[in-house]
């Protein structure tokens, strides 16, 4: 049973003055559905100034042989319902990804294991004009998972990587419902990084990381045409020994110019064999830039050059780590502190571009328990526990259309530990102003990118729950994102205790709407 009260409102004045940077209503409003922990089965999708999106997989069957019936509401602005809706899907599939195009929403959901002589694509259309609903069905390659979902006139793209390595675009004509599937004739093992479009131009640019007997050989950007068809390969020199391109982004393309942005390492990562989701060891950002097919320059800007990134170390490692670096330069060697990051893609921002990047690294813990033998002798076994994906910092890095370094800046990210890598933190632009904020364990923390250390400094402001006496028992994974306009929302799955209330303790998904003015 689902039950809907009233939202929280937040109002966040984004002012650059950290006194006046956040301010709440007295009485918050919030919208709670009863949830387990266990089981993270809502989905939340922003949708524009036609409002927000929530839905989730029921037990009941559909009429149609091998379906499954899921919940859909759309609430407004003002975080009332609009309407609910129920459609049947096929068994099996999950909810992927979502894109905007004109007044509609486009949700792709997938059964990666389905066979694919049989239908395991659906991508459902929301028409917020005559609230209709239209399901698209397709086939996709097997044991194949989408990392790229968009719209490109008529066609819905689809970027795929596989265990193979053999990645594959899908374009799905949205109109005539045909569909044809594209894999890029590359050398070795490859995955897709991203993809990028110039609209100006009606060029697809798609960014592959490149393998040679499973040692990283180079990225590669694949320039293709609307339709597919390749027009041109880009190969990233790094001019550089030692020096590897970890991962890329476009931050500008234009006519036969192209600006691209990244991280390096200092060596070649390998495939790895198992199911380790952690990335490269990542040293710092590098910018480079290509007319027609010749690279004019490849920068590199080690992290150790970052000195607003130190604030959030402590004294004695900033200066382990400046030792170490000294001692390596002696050898002739570059020494890095080697993160393993979360890119995110390119800002735009007062005519510079900015990269952001969140750092984790895998945390473990050691356990010892005490057997004993046939004769009674205690023998301890120790093994180690993985206790999840550590969050440590937001790096960010801002470089001129000439690839220089102009600023740079750290975020420090608190209390996020997690089994599953996601990026946490969200940006947002307003005129002069650019933000860098996350949410975690009930609490909204921000900073604003300054050259003022005091207005640079991060701060952070309690989300409040429904009820007087609420205490937050467990936070599972809070997560902001994009509404609309200056309008952000906050979800997440939280555990509450309220002696003050019937039942006392409650679970819940919520989601608070968030205003920076």
């Amino acid at each position: 049973m689902r039950i809907i009260i009233p939202l929280i409102i937040l109002l966040v004045c984004f002012l650059g003055s950290s006194e006046q940077a956040l301010s709440q209503r007295k009485a918050p409003l919030r919208v709670e559905l009863n949830a387990n922990l266990d089981m993270e089965n809502y989905n939340i999708v922003p949708c524009g100034e036609n409002g927000l999106l929530v839905f989730f997989e029921s037990e009941k069957r559909g009429s149609g042989i091998d379906t499954r019936i899921w919940h859909f509401a759309l609430y407004s602005k003002n975080m009332q319902q609009q309407w609910l809706a129920d459609t049947a899907l096929i068994t099996g599939v999950k909810f992927k990804a979502f894109v905007h195009g004109d007044n509609n929403t486009y949700l792709l959901f997938m059964d990666v294991d389905k066979q694919k002589s049989q239908h395991n694509i659906q991508i459902l259309k929301i028409d917020y004009h005559i609230n209709k609903l239209e399901l698209f069905n397709a086939s996709g390659p097997e044991k194949s998972e989408p990392v790229h979902f968009s719209l490109h006139h008529e066609n819905a793209i689809i970027a795929f990587n596989n265990s193979r390595f053999e990645p594959s675009l899908q374009f799905i004509d949205l109109l005539s419902g045909s569909s044809k599937q594209i894999k890029p004739e590359i050398e070795g093992l490859n995955i897709i990084q991203d993809i990028h479009y110039d609209t100006e131009d009606d060029k697809i640019f798609v960014i592959v990381e490149n393998y040679l007997g499973k040692k990283q050989n180079a990225i590669l950007i694949l320039q293709l045409d609307k339709a597919g068809q390749h027009e041109n390969t880009y190969k990233i020199n790094p001019a550089m020994e030692k020096k590897v391109m970890n991962e890329a982004r476009i931050a500008y393309s234009a006519g036969d110019t192209l600006l691209i942005m990244g991280t390096y390492s200092n060596d070649a990562s390998r495939v790895s064999d198992n199911d380790d989701e952690t990335g490269p060891e990542t040293a710092g950002f590098f910018v480079t830039r290509f007319e027609g097919e010749k690279e004019v320059y490849i920068n590199y800007y080690n992290f150790l050059e970052f000195e607003e990134m130190f604030r959030s170390l402590s004294s004695k490692t900033i200066a382990d780590l400046r030792k170490k670096a000294e001692k390596q330069k002696s050898k002739g060697e570059e020494y890095s502190l080697e993160y393993t990051l979360l890119l995110h893609d390119v800002i735009p921002f007062k005519g510079n571009f900015v990269l952001l990047a969140e750092a984790y690294y895998p945390e473990y813990r050691t356990v010892t328990n005490m057997y004993y033998d046939y004769y009674g002798r205690p023998i301890p076994q120790t093994y180690t526990v993985f206790d999840g994906y550590n969050y440590i910092s937001g790096l960010v890095g801002a470089f001129s259309a000439d690839g220089k370094l102009v600023w740079n800046d750290g975020v420090e990210i608190r209390d996020i530990l997690t089994f599953k890598l996601s990026r946490y933190m969200e940006t947002f632009v307003k005129q002069d102003e650019l933000a860098f904020f996350y949410s975690s364990q009930n609490k909204l923390y921000y900073q604003i990118a300054s050259a003022d250390e005091e207005e640079n400094k991060l701060q952070n402001i309690a989300i409040e729950s429904k009820y007087k006496g609420d205490k937050l028992m467990e936070d599972l994974g809070s997560k902001m994102m994009h509404w609309y306009g200056s309008y952000f929302i906050c979800y997440g799955y939280q555990k509450i205790k309220n002696n003050r209330i019937s039942g006392g303790k409650r679970t819940v998904f919520y989601f608070n709407k968030l205003a920076f003015k």
